[in-house]
């Protein structure tokens, strides 16, 4: 049976492989950029560029979260991942600006473009992603899996890149470079917001999708012995890792029981919701915090001024 361990080391493997090929990708699309002038082939090395930078953010995470939490950095690394995430978010956005602002520049000068090399580069830029892709699509791992969309993404940009190119050869008329490009500039930038959403809501600790508060306080109370809940929070680390905490009531409990309930919400929480820490706190009912209404955070900042 394989580890965690030995699950991460495959996805480090694996990283590896598509971080080296697609930086020959970006290698090769660079230097047909440069003899096509094809300004769709200079966004599909931009999309490249960021696969690169992603993929070395989720070789570098991996890296990281295997190293030992220390007394001031109690979560470990994860967290890099996240930065990493929301960095390349931005430069997509940058990137796809950049491009788009290049082709309205270009559009009426009647610039020239060589389709062939046009054609071979992009032949070249789509073995490689495909490549890619076939190798990570199997791994479970988050960041491996975002790895996986990047090489997707970037392969169907090259497909629009290799349309262009025999459209350009057949037909002669240059401006369809244009129209590819801005196509490829839409497509950068559906994948920035996707990323920079993902990236930003985890660092504003928000609740994850399927795990919120409601879905919680359903699940908790579905636990024979439980007759309330309050003070709910839930927040991610990283991609990998949700973090929930609570205030549950319940009736007078041996120490027993009430580790027992705890276990088993612990559980219903991973199972159902796939929180990964949970920290549950009992409180005989009808004299819980909330009645005297110490659970507010608000009321927590209020008090420590007072003080």
């Amino acid at each position: 049976m394989q580890t965690a361990c030995d699950s991460m080391e495959d996805g480090v493997r694996e990283l590896g492989r598509a971080f080296v090929v697609t930086l020959l990708v970006l290698v090769v699309q660079l230097a047909g950029w440069h003899y096509s002038n094809s300004l769709a082939l200079l966004g599909d090395s931009a999309h490249v560029f960021s696969d690169v930078i992603a993929i070395g953010a989720s070789l570098t995470a991996l890296w990281l979260a295997t190293r030992t939490p220390t007394s001031r950095r109690t979560f470990g690394f994860h967290r890099v991942e996240v930065f990493a995430a929301a960095f390349n978010g931005l430069l997509l956005v940058a990137m796809a600006l950049l491009i788009a602002y290049e082709a309205f520049q270009r559009f009426g000068t009647g610039y020239a473009v060589n389709g062939l090399p046009m054609l071979l580069t992009s032949l070249a830029g789509l073995a490689g992603n495909i490549y890619v892709a076939y190798h990570l699509q199997h791994e479970e791992n988050l960041n491996v899996r975002s790895a996986f969309m990047h090489a997707a993404g970037d392969a169907l940009s090259s497909v629009g890149v290799i349309i262009g190119a025999i459209a350009i050869m057949l037909t002669g008329q240059y401006v369809i470079d244009i129209v590819v490009s801005l196509l490829i500039s839409g497509l950068i930038l559906f994948s920035a917001y996707s990323i920079l959403r993902g990236s930003l809501s985890i660092l504003l600790e928000s609740a994850p999708y399927g795990a919120d508060v409601g879905s919680i306080r359903r699940a908790v109370l579905s636990v024979k012995g439980v007759r309330g809940v309050h003070d709910i929070h839930v927040w991610r680390t990283c991609s990998e890792f949700v973090f929930a905490m609570m205030h549950v009531e319940t009736d007078n409990l041996s120490l027993l029981r009430a580790r027992v309930l705890s276990l088993e919400i612990e559980e219903r929480m991973h199972h159902e919701l796939g929180i990964s820490h949970v920290t549950v706190q009992l409180e005989p009912y009808g004299c819980s915090c909330q009645s005297q209404k110490m659970c507010h955070l608000i009321g927590h900042r209020k008090r420590k001024h007072a003080h």
